[in-house]
């Protein structure tokens, strides 16, 4: 048998055993804590699941869930959490869920993860379509521009290029926009956007091609504007390829519809100098459809003239 005095021992023991592992065994949502600290995104959210099993749901758990889930990759579960947290009592839609999901695109993009970085930013403007993401618009733009999904990578590019936010490669996002518009088909974007990008930058590497773009936009643009009978607007464009002569296999096009257009307008002497161009670019292709179209023309101005004289 024990005596008292050693059973009291016993039980003071066992009493600071237990007290001694209160102290060091924290709780799951601070366990929870500790691992996402660490990085330990699967333990972080075991922990936190338990400890909304145990006691029960709040609106800060609910946040720290949703925070997990993205930092996982999952963005319908870090979704539903964090739509749950907005719904809870003791939480009002506010700043807090934005300011997380910004500093997780901060944290994903610096880890190379784009993916998980464009949906915490795109979650942001869901939430809130009228927050600033400043440079952060450019990654979006460009991250669409990859996939490729032109009219989004356009829209975040207009977003962020009138913003005066410091940025390194600005003359290439615009370059991208221009770029963007034009596998849209919208040549008259394209046309405006090249040009400033040949105004702004006319040291940049990327100047030759983005002035040979311009003038592929140019001419469908010229065609048009003769089709409309807006003739000095197609005589712009078709100046600027010729001036540049790019893009090279487009010059004899545009002299041949500059010569159309000018003999529409009753300026036969003009439009033959014109013509005569075309032949100048073809002269050891003779057998090439426009210059045989070219010679034709000039045929039939010189018939007409001898014929009026």
């Amino acid at each position: 048998m024990l005596s008292n005095r050693v059973k009291r021992s016993i039980i003071a023991i066992f009493l600071a055993s237990a007290a001694s592992c209160g102290n060091v065994n924290p709780n799951n949502e601070e366990r929870g804590d500790r691992y996402y600290r660490k990085g330990y995104y699967d333990d972080s959210l075991a922990e936190y699941l338990m400890a909304q099993k145990v006691r029960g749901v709040s609106s800060a758990l609910l946040r720290k869930i949703g925070k997990v889930y993205v930092m996982k990759g999952d963005f319908p579960q870090a979704k539903l959490y964090f739509d749950r947290y907005f719904g809870t009592r003791d939480s009002t839609p506010d700043a807090e869920v934005l300011l997380d999901y910004l500093q997780i695109a901060v944290d994903r993009g610096s880890a190379g993860d784009t993916t998980t970085m464009v949906h915490a930013l795109e979650e942001i403007l869901r939430i809130d379509p009228a927050y600033n993401l400043g440079r952060y618009y450019f990654d979006l733009g460009e991250f669409y521009y990859s996939q490729p999904d032109y009219r989004k990578a356009v829209a975040y590019f207009l977003r962020g290029l009138p913003l005066d936010v410091e940025l390194e490669n600005r003359s290439a996002y615009l370059f991208h926009l221009a770029l963007s518009y034009e596998k849209l088909e919208d040549n008259f974007d394209a046309f405006l956007y090249f040009d400033q990008f040949m105004t702004l930058y006319p040291d940049n590497p990327d100047l030759e091609q983005a002035r040979w773009h311009r003038g592929s936009c140019g001419y469908p643009l010229a065609q048009q504007m003769y089709r409309e009978g807006e003739l000095e607007q197609a005589f712009f464009y078709l100046g600027q390829i010729i001036s540049a002569g790019q893009p090279q296999h487009l010059v004899d096009d545009a002299y041949f519809l500059q010569g159309e257009i000018l003999l529409s307008d009753g300026r036969p002497e003009e439009a033959k100098l014109a013509y005569r161009q075309v032949l100048k670019l073809n002269r050891y292709y003779y057998k090439e459809k426009i210059a045989e179209q070219a010679r034709k023309r000039i045929e039939e101005i010189d018939f007409k003239q001898k014929d009026t004289n």
